[in-house]
């Protein structure tokens, strides 16, 4: 046992990966705990605040699009996305701050897609009932249940895949780029981490997020798909 929590308390033994993903969840913890303080300062019947402009932004951008495909239930999911895409961005581009790129790692991108997973599961519980849910691997007919049970299977495995591999082949790329160019890759590296890192991170945390809003939105009955503006 006393040879266990040694081992447990040696950070030599915590994987690069998950030492970066610790680092960046300290820190945006810690920068929206700040900025959670520096709302509460902001009168919402003055003009809006120029710093305050980005996260409006990006924040009306997220519900805008999880009205439109989730409906009347967005405010259950919207916080998960929005969380899921920051997290996400900034570990694909966290090579550029000399950590080590957690999405680069499949057992990190496995975790996100089962979170994404199981929030996709839970929607189509809630949406449907537990029976009703069930019976939705028996649509159109029973015969598709095989297919429908690998079609869900598959599910987090894509997601997982998907951002592992594009965010790897952008690493890759750009190695290859700067091994055949030598010296003269100084004057350009500039322009290849904004194309390989800060670009490819934007596309593939879009695409994840985007992806797994819209699995969402297939579980959910239609009827309740009701955008609103509140």
């Amino acid at each position: 046992m006393a040879e266990f929590w040694r081992s447990f308390c040696d950070v030599g033994t915590i994987s690069k990966p998950v030492i970066s993903t610790i680092i960046i969840v300290a820190i945006l913890s810690l920068i929206f705990i700040l900025l959670s303080f520096k709302l509460k300062k902001v009168d919402p019947l003055k003009k809006t605040p120029l710093w305050l402009m980005p996260f409006v932004m990006l924040v009306d951008l997220i519900n805008t699009f999880i009205k439109q495909n989730i409906g009347k239930r967005w405010k259950s999911f919207a916080p998960w996305f929005l969380t899921i895409a920051i997290f996400i961005f900034i570990s694909n581009i966290s090579a550029v701050f000399l950590l080590e790129n957690p999405t680069s790692y499949i057992v990190i991108t496995l975790a996100l897609a089962l979170t994404s997973f199981f929030v996709i599961q839970g929607a189509g519980i809630v949406s449907n009932g537990f029976l009703g849910y069930l019976k939705g691997f028996l649509s159109p007919n029973p015969v598709m249940l095989p297919m429908n049970l690998i079609s869900e299977v598959s599910l987090p495995i894509s997601l997982c895949l998907r951002l592992f591999g594009n965010i790897i082949s952008g690493s890759v790329i750009a190695i290859l780029i700067k091994g055949f160019a030598g010296w003269f890759a100084i004057p350009i590296m500039p322009f290849i981490n904004v194309v390989f890192d800060i670009g490819f991170g934007l596309i593939q945390t879009a695409v994840f997020v985007v992806l797994s809003i819209i699995f969402t939105s297939m579980k959910i009955k239609d009827e309740e798909k009701i955008f609103s503006l509140d």
